[in-house]
């Protein structure tokens, strides 16, 4: 485990001396099972936890004080989702006679917004702290090497949109590294059933290598916003209309649904007709954008010799025996 006090939970959340930390152990460890190991990635994370054994450091490296900065920020996402993941759990005593929740003469249990506040407030400082956990890896990568290997690396160099600012460029998703990550599958998807067909096999493969090389050929510059529109949002058509959310909730890497303000105990999508609205939006901008990159291929048929793919709409009807009338 990264914490293995109340000591050290106090410097991140101000909570009493009182609080037994064999109590909150087992919430500390599902919050660094469901969400930090899946985040770091195995190696990653028995690195940190070997790191943590003999932290703080007396006259720590420039890359041990970089960890150390890396360690408090995971610290801080797990303390945070501990509690929001046990927080009803907390709330009760369990004895031999069953489940209570935990009142006295001094102390009442709070209102039920109040309850939905503070879930609230747990959660979103967890993910968001994960976000910041990516970004700092991101920006430190060169002391973190064996992250790059990881499959939650947020830099994607042969990738279309190869990091999740130039996805937020295009569709908003709060400059999620999280919300990037997840819609990776959907990318992929409409990448090689969308776009490559489109492009062509030959025009696709020469698009993808010129992306990696130094320097990028400059039509493979001019091409790329063409390619990189459509796909964002058709790929987060696909995300919001398999979540049953919108994009701003950073704990879509971690699940499927959003809690409901309504009720937080349970867990039900976003409201559907809002989220029908924002898919056909998304989709249909999508598909605009699709007939503008079949414009720019054609128009700059020069550069692209290989690609036929044709543009726009066209009338197709078959009048075989059929008379027509055109006013």
């Amino acid at each position: 485990m990264l914490l293995s006090s109340i000591t050290e939970i106090k410097t991140i959340l101000p909570i009493g001396t009182g609080n037994d930390f064999n109590r909150l152990r087992p919430h500390l460890q599902n919050a660094e099972t469901a969400y930090i190991k899946p985040l770091l990635g195995t190696n990653m994370y028995d690195e940190l936890c070997e790191f943590y054994e003999n932290y703080p450091y007396a006259e720590p490296t420039e890359v041990q004080e970089i960890t150390g900065e890396l360690l408090l920020k995971v610290q801080h996402a797990i303390i945070h989702l501990a509690y929001f993941a046990g927080f009803d759990f907390l709330n009760v005593s369990a004895t031999d006679m069953g489940f209570s929740r935990t009142e006295s003469q001094t102390s009442k249990s709070l209102f039920r917004y109040q309850e939905d506040n503070l879930r609230t407030y747990f959660k979103d400082s967890g993910f968001n702290m994960l976000d910041d956990i990516l970004l700092f890896l991101e920006e430190n990568i060169s002391s973190f090497s064996e992250f790059e290997l990881s499959d939650t690396y947020t830099v994607l160099k042969s990738a279309f949109i190869q990091t999740a600012s130039v996805f937020h460029g295009i569709y908003f998703i709060s400059n999620s590294r999280l919300t990037f990550l997840r819609l990776q599958p959907h990318i992929k998807f409409i990448e090689e059933t969308v776009i490559q067909p489109l492009l062509g096999s030959d025009t696709y493969n020469e698009i993808k290598s010129g992306m990696i090389t130094d320097p990028v050929p400059s039509k493979v510059v001019g091409v790329l916003p063409y390619i990189r529109t459509p796909l964002a949002y058709l790929s987060a058509a696909l995300l919001m209309e398999e979540s049953g959310a919108d994009l701003t909730d950073r704990g879509l890497y971690f699940s499927a649904t959003i809690a409901s303000t309504q009720d937080s105990r349970n867990i039900t999508p976003a409201a559907a007709d809002r989220i029908a609205l924002l898919v056909a939006r998304a989709r249909n901008m999508g598909n605009a954008y699709l007939e503008m990159l079949k414009t720019y291929m054609a128009d700059n048929i020069a550069d692209w010799s290989d690609f036929t793919s044709q543009t726009g709409s066209v009338f197709n009807r078959d009048n075989t025996g059929k008379k027509t009338f055109w006013a």
